[in-house]
């Protein structure tokens, strides 16, 4: 298969006209050129399990996967009929409760022991938003620590430091705190203390500096905001250990890890249970639907309505018709089990054919997510994969997939993503794709 990216193609058309009516021709960052979708991004005409078709009748095996809640692959038919029926048989949205959304909440609670109590809304801002502001109100304190090159959602409370340029960091033992966007007031930066991930030493004296005045810390257990980068051997139990002894809250963004590190996230995978838990992505399939929820001694204010958790949609029928039926095909025996075998053959095979290339690389996996750094060592924090990542020989990599019909996503500090609608006829073709590509590299 050889796929063009000229500019006479439909895609481009589209683009180009896109751009005329939609700011940027793209509702989200990622989904434009100045995410790498060079020359412009493909044009979806439909999906379709494991694979996404593009206007110009090409075929590509999918590990976009937007951007991972596509677990079970595109359109799965339970979770889509289940959508389907009940809209159906209930409606859309009531602004009132009903069975399921309790359904949902005792499943949630049945895989991730560490939260008694959940709310639901509708995307990862929200929730990781939420999840801040109760830490605040229960410890009556301000500020958060965040970790460099870690999302937590783009509202004010957290989008600091996400990819900042190696030249605005500062020092390693006391990050600057950088606004990822722009009319983001610096009065809030603040209240934010950044840090670097996987160093137990400086976060132990960034504590005593600013005792007392800390509400929580929150992270992704694993960082897969930058590539994929797995917490250092007890790192995670040393996080739980500090947060109680400085009477913090331990907030743990499981948007990506939720549902897909393991049946239940990063936290059962590394067994560290967190004060607040924040799921999104995956938990919907497809579909728009976030939850964050702990011990009922935490979300008890919450419950009694002290603190302000409100939304018009929040656990409408059609989240939690999905949410419900995702959760479902999830606890089907054999699921994680085949997951993890279709992606550590992708993973391991990537890295066989780089390694007879003589093309030094790290593979970096947890579960059914991994990327691949052009590094010669590994990859510990954001510093090191900003310092040390070639993204140009990864853009040459994307681009050489594209045309042989593989999607991945054009950052080096993305992700590939894999489903349980991924064979192994895809694999093999993904890694002949990548066996033909190295050349270009």
């Amino acid at each position: 298969m050889s796929i063009s990216l000229e500019a006479n193609t439909r895609s481009a058309e589209l683009f180009a006209r896109a751009q005329e009516s939609v700011a940027g021709g793209v509702t989200s960052v990622v989904r434009g050129t100045s995410a790498g979708w060079l020359p412009y991004p493909p044009m979806i005409q439909r999906g379709d399990g494991s694979h996404l078709y593009d206007v110009d009748e090409n075929e590509y095996i999918d590990y976009v996967l937007g951007h991972g809640p596509l677990i079970l692959g595109h359109r799965p038919r339970n979770v889509t009929q289940a959508v389907a029926q009940a809209i159906l048989e209930y409606g859309n949205m009531f602004a009132l409760p009903y069975e399921m959304e309790q359904r949902v909440a005792e499943k949630i609670r049945e895989r991730f022991p560490s939260i008694e109590l959940v709310k639901f809304s509708n995307s990862g801002s929200e929730a990781t938003h939420y999840a801040v502001r109760l830490a605040r109100a229960l410890t009556g304190r301000d500020k958060i620590i965040k970790f460099e090159g870690q999302y937590h959602g783009w509202t004010d409370a957290t989008e600091y430091s996400y990819h900042p340029a190696i030249k605005d960091l500062g020092p390693r033992t006391a990050p600057r705190t950088i606004p990822a966007a722009a009319g983001t007031p610096m009065d809030y930066a603040r209240l934010v203390i950044t840090q670097p991930w996987n160093d137990a030493d400086i976060l132990r004296k960034t504590l005593r500096d600013h005792r007392g005045e800390i509400a929580a810390i929150i992270t992704e257990p694993i960082m897969a905001n930058c590539g994929v980068i797995p917490p250092a051997p007890g790192y995670l139990k040393f996080l739980r250990e500090v947060t109680r002894e400085n009477d913090m809250l331990l907030i743990f963004d499981e948007v990506i890890t939720g549902l897909r590190a393991s049946r239940g996230g990063a936290q059962e995978l590394y067994d560290v249970k967190p004060d607040v838990t924040v799921l999104a992505k995956a938990l919907g399939a497809g579909f728009a639907v976030a939850a964050y929820g702990g011990s009922r001694a935490v979300m008890e204010p919450v419950a009694r309505d002290e603190i302000l958790h409100a939304g018009t949609y929040n656990a409408n029928v059609v989240a939690m018709s999905a949410a419900n039926a995702t959760l479902d095909e999830l606890n089907k025996p054999g699921t994680y089990e085949n997951l993890e075998r279709v992606s550590a053959k992708l993973a391991n095979g990537v890295q066989e054919i780089f390694a007879r290339a003589g093309i030094p690389i790290q593979v970096q996996r947890v579960a059914s997510f991994f990327q691949i750094y052009f590094s010669p060592k590994p990859i510990r924090e954001y510093r090191d994969a900003a310092q040390h990542a070639d993204l140009v020989k990864f853009r040459k990599l994307q681009v050489a997939l594209r045309k042989r019909g593989v999607l991945i996503y054009p950052n080096g500090l993305g992700r590939w993503f894999l489903s349980t609608a991924h064979t192994n006829s895809d694999i093999e073709a993904t890694l002949n794709a990548v066996e033909d590509s190295v050349g270009e590299i």
